[in-house]
């Protein structure tokens, strides 16, 4: 029998920091969970970065996947940059997690507060990635959004606010109507989206939806655009975060 009054110490995570940054934009202050390659220290090399949103639920799962994505040669190895806010909690329910707010650059029904998608994306252009850029060894010019339900929500926004802020999107199961009416207003001024996005979704959930933002998508022929679409599990929309992440980035890394 255990004895559950002995402290056991938690369980680590291999090659990774904790990091914090105080953002001015939005009045509020972040945990930046990183992994490092498991040689940076003994290397001069640059490796590309995967910025990762929710990365209180998503950034130990993220870890791992991207290693055996290595191990079997599907990826690079990467630098993962995951903010965070030191809990899972939302603030509505008690916690400090306030994806809710950051995230959404539009109302929803989800939530009361505010949607601050607009500020949490200069926060990520104007002191995020800077952080990154000037902490780490980084390719400045390879930069992977990983984006998930609200997450996603944002990365779309994001896409045809900030296009070239990122080289490659990955987008799970998240779009709404309104993410139709920005590219539409994207493309009357623009011919060309040099990205390389990754579209999924769970067919019971946002996958149809996403699925017809992808032929909105194809139909413009934007030059340089690689984008995919593909159908995830059918159990459901929390059963999808971990499958999108691991065939979108053997998509948007797929020579």
């Amino acid at each position: 029998m255990t004895d559950q009054t002995i402290p056991y110490p938690a369980v680590a995570i291999a090659y990774t920091e904790l990091r914090h940054i105080k953002s001015c934009v939005v009045g509020q202050d972040y945990q930046v969970r990183i992994r490092l390659p498991e040689n940076y220290a003994t290397t001069k090399e640059l490796y590309p970065v995967l910025y990762l949103l929710d990365g209180d639920h998503a950034f130990a799962m993220a870890t791992d996947i991207v290693q055996y994505l290595i191990y079997d040669e599907h990826i690079p190895d990467m630098i993962i940059a995951s903010p965070a806010y030191g809990s899972k909690i939302l603030f509505k329910d008690g916690g400090t997690n306030m994806r809710s707010r950051d995230f959404p650059p539009f109302p929803t029904h989800y939530t009361e507060m505010k949607p601050r998608g607009a500020a949490y994306l200069q926060f990520m252009e104007q002191e995020l990635i800077p952080f990154v850029e000037s902490n780490y060894r980084t390719l400045a010019n390879d930069r992977t959004l990983w984006g998930y339900s609200f997450g996603a929500y944002f990365g779309l926004f994001a896409l045809f606010q900030k296009p070239c802020l990122f080289q490659r999107y990955i987008m799970v199961d998240g779009i709404d109507e309104r993410h139709f009416d920005m590219e539409a207003e994207y493309a009357a001024h623009h011919t060309d989206l040099p990205v390389k996005l990754f579209l999924s979704g769970c067919p019971h959930e946002d996958g149809p939806k996403m699925s017809r933002f992808f032929d909105t998508l194809d139909k413009r022929c934007y030059s340089n655009l690689r984008v995919e679409y593909v159908e995830l599990n059918d159990i459901g929309h929390f059963a999808v975060g971990a499958e999108g992440l691991t065939k979108g980035l053997v998509s948007v890394f797929r020579k």
